[in-house]
């Protein structure tokens, strides 16, 4: 996956931190309106890695379901640390060019 500003800054926007703390304080409604933007970004961003977990964890913030949302947010942020490490890696080639 090629690495743009675009997908770099929604990769470390803090609606991942956010999306957590609205699960574990149960505030569905935020968690569920945050899902939604990070998914319309991540989709106008080109990156569908988060497709699947994005449509379970909005199935299981209906459901009001803490448990299932914090294992499939796991998956999610696993993802996403990919993901860093691959705009590191980048970055870090780049600064050697």
């Amino acid at each position: 996956m090629e690495i743009n500003k675009e997908i770099e800054d929604f990769i470390k926007s803090f609606d991942f931190m956010r999306l957590g703390q609205a699960i574990s304080n149960e505030r569905w409604q935020s968690a569920a309106m945050i899902i939604q933007r990070m998914d319309r970004t991540a989709k106008s961003c080109g990156i569908n890695n988060f497709e699947k977990q994005f449509t379970a964890l909005r199935i299981s913030i209906n459901r009001k379901n803490v448990t299932d949302c914090k294992s499939i947010l796991s998956g999610i942020i696993n993802k996403r640390v990919q993901i860093l490490k691959e705009i590191m890696n980048e970055n870090d080639s780049e600064r050697e060019d």
